[in-house]
């Protein structure tokens, strides 16, 4: 539903604010009947850059920030404000303090479907605040989660978006590996798991050791625990799997691989499999809320039961088999990035939003 414009002076609070909160202040920047602002640390005069204004700011740390509430205020009444949105907790809680007695209307995003306990009262500082009038929500599951807290109207789903252009280069410049070279399947994850097993680098390389099939290599970019690595080093895979470490051109890997594999059984929204629906490599994901919101099951990739290794080895294996239909999910992939996660349709909601809520 469209709403017609309306005045709109908004201010963005940065804290956790990503490139995703770039692009759609800069939208919004864009659009007539919007004035966008947003703080900024390490400035000390207001900059305006593509349409936004930036405000000068200390760190919002701490959910109660009184340097940083009485600098909110003066933004509020010095620029009329209307709304102000906040990606962090953090900027929520200093935000509401800082427009209490106002007619600001204060927007929270919501990316995880963490357990929200009514009996801590930190939470009335930020989301459970009755002075929160609307919530972005990351994906589906964590809305269907705050609807036994809130009315489905007080809701908003808005899956942070991913621009092809950005993957475009690295499909320009692809990173081969020698050392998989002749591999009839090429596989790749991509995640910080040093300390973080939820993101399940052992069920996959559990899978491989199940299948020891020489026609599959596997690329591991980013941290890892050491254990990984020696389980790899003494078995009968060690040749087939990569451990690269943290690399700063990720995707460029990603776009010499074949199929993306992430078996976490604890995700938010996942951008590193947008990145790499984006580059047409079909998906291998648990699932679990998050991961599966992301993907069309049968069509753009598969899910698998999350800490299933037998599971994940019979997915490896049907991509193996089956070139033609996994290229083929790879195409609908990126065509799902397009249409569904693309940086103009993330703005469009947000429009009406905001818009929604002048009236």
């Amino acid at each position: 539903m469209s709403y017609p414009a309306t005045n709109t002076r908004l201010l963005i609070t940065h804290r956790e604010a990503d490139e995703s909160t770039i692009i759609l202040a800069e939208g919004l920047a864009n659009l007539p009947d919007f004035q966008v602002y947003m703080t900024r640390e390490g400035i000390t005069s207001a900059v305006v850059e593509r349409g936004v204004t930036y405000l000068p700011s200390p760190p919002i740390t701490g959910k109660v920030n009184l340097s940083v509430c009485r600098l909110l205020r003066r933004y509020m009444r010095l620029y009329h404000l209307t709304h102000t949105y906040s990606p962090g907790s953090s900027g929520l809680s200093n935000a509401l303090l800082a427009t209490l007695f106002s007619s600001v209307k204060n927007i929270a995003y919501r990316g995880t479907g963490a357990r929200i306990r009514r009996t801590d009262p930190t939470y009335y500082l930020g989301i459970l605040n009755p002075r929160v009038h609307h919530i972005v929500c990351e994906t589906e599951h964590v809305a269907a989660y705050l609807r036994s807290f809130f009315s489905p109207s007080k809701l908003t789903v808005a899956t942070k978006p991913f621009s092809l252009p950005w993957a475009d280069e690295a499909l320009r410049s692809p990173i081969e590996l020698p050392e998989l070279q002749g591999k009839s399947l090429r596989l790749v994850m991509v995640a910080n798991n040093r300390g973080r097993p939820f993101k399940g680098l052992h069920t996959l390389l559990e899978a491989m050791l199940l299948l020891q099939d020489d026609r599959i290599g596997l690329t591991l970019v980013g941290d890892y625990d050491e254990q990984e690595r020696l389980f790899v080093q003494s078995s009968p895979i060690a040749s087939n799997i990569l451990f690269l470490g943290e690399r700063p051109e990720a995707m460029r890997y990603m776009a010499a691989s074949d199929v993306y594999v992430l078996p976490s059984w604890r995700d938010a929204s996942p951008r590193v499999v947008r990145e790499a629906m984006s580059l047409s490599l079909p998906t291998i994901v648990s699932d679990i809320p998050g991961s599966r919101d992301l993907i069309l099951p049968g069509e753009t990739g598969l899910l698998v039961p999350d800490q299933d290794p037998e599971a994940l080895a019979k997915a490896i294996l049907w991509m193996l088999e089956h070139p033609e239909e996994r290229r083929a999910m790879g195409h609908l992939g990126r065509e799902r990035i397009a249409r569904d996660f693309s940086p103009e349709r993330y703005i469009e909601i947000f429009t009406d939003l905001f818009r929604s809520l002048a009236i």
